[in-house]
């Protein structure tokens, strides 16, 4: 989580990004969307219809966002997530939902979107920069191809949504077309006929997840100790990877990949999560050119080490169980 400072930080610059974006890159036609963003805002915030709560949308594609007037005028706007589109898995890499929480997005597990309030007092220009960044940083939505709509539903804490076979999954709707396929209620669970999507919302989940494979992966190199170099395994998760092989005689050796190995991992490895790497006792990279620590078999039993792998996929990886997570070994 960003202390204040840096949320401020973040905020400045992401805006003096947004800016950069929309002198330099965007075409008139983009300008017009941008236009069009700020007055479906101001249009929601203005007008006042009881009993109703106005909505604004912005989408490419199901990429979007959505906000709510709330009854103390302030915005909270729903950013699409993984759980009722697993789709988008292919979309929210790791770095992607960094961005997202760098921004001030941060995950609902009610529904599987990321959520921000904004106050009443932001003005709709700057709210609209907002959520166009979001869309940019974490979508990579094309702001040439957006669409935006305002609409009113009746006040209810819990209105009808898209369900997870529609278009814009999780997206506030009431239109009576969709009546059938909705989902009603606070939060969305999977019917027994479906396919639970594999995605988790603390480092506890991804270790129900694949807590047991990933032990018995450990207890597999614990068996073969002493075949140094012939046996390992790696984590891959889309956005980086952690591997580890046998270090005989009493060692499992393992590596966190760093930015030094993939530049990209620049935006998720901020200095917060390193130090949470550090607190686990990984050392700098200098001996590879990853991150690094030993495991004493004598000292970790099979289960402690593989829990703690998964927890730095979480915490340091933003790894939240999607896309799912792929095992390598030397057999393949």
């Amino acid at each position: 989580m960003l202390t204040p400072s840096r949320q401020a930080a973040a905020w400045a610059a992401a805006f003096a990004t947004l800016l950069g974006l929309v002198d330099a890159a965007v075409t008139a036609s983009s300008e017009a969307h941008q236009a069009r963003v700020e007055a479906a805002l101001a249009n929601i915030t203005t007008l006042q219809r009881p009993g109703q709560d106005g909505l604004a949308t912005v989408w490419d594609g199901n990429k979007y966002v959505q906000c709510r007037r709330r009854l103390d005028q302030a915005l909270r706007c729903e950013a699409a997530g993984t759980l009722m589109q697993p789709s988008l898995g292919h979309v929210l890499m790791p770095e992607r939902v960094v961005r997202l929480e760098a921004l001030g997005w941060q995950l609902d597990p009610s529904f599987g979107n990321y959520a921000q309030t904004f106050p009443a007092d932001l003005s709709a220009k700057e709210t609209a920069a907002r959520i166009l960044l979001v869309l940019v940083e974490g979508y990579d939505a094309d702001l040439a191809n957006l669409e935006v709509q305002s609409d009113w539903i009746k006040s209810v804490p819990c209105p009808p949504r898209n369900g997870p076979s529609q278009n814009l999954a999780g997206m506030i709707n009431d239109d009576p077309a969709m009546t059938a396929v909705v989902v009603r209620g606070c939060f969305y669970k999977p019917r027994p006929n479906e396919a639970p999507p594999r995605q988790a919302y603390t480092s506890a989940d991804l270790i129900d997840l694949y807590g047991t494979r990933v032990s018995g992966e450990i207890q597999r190199l614990r068996v073969n100790i002493d075949r140094q170099k012939f046996v390992d395994v790696v984590l891959k998760i889309g956005g980086g990877y952690v591997q580890c092989g046998t270090q005989p005689p009493g060692a499992i050796y393992c590596e966190a990949q760093s930015a030094e190995s993939w530049p990209v991992l620049a935006r998720i490895l901020t200095p917060e999560r390193v130090a949470r790497l550090h607190a686990t006792g990984y050392a700098d990279p200098g001996r590879s050119p990853n991150y690094w620590k030993s495991y004493s078999i004598n000292e970790l039993s099979d289960r402690a080490i593989g829990e703690e792998l998964l927890t730095i996929l979480f915490d340091v990886y933003a790894y939240n169980g999607v896309p799912t997570l792929e095992f390598n070994t030397e057999r393949d």
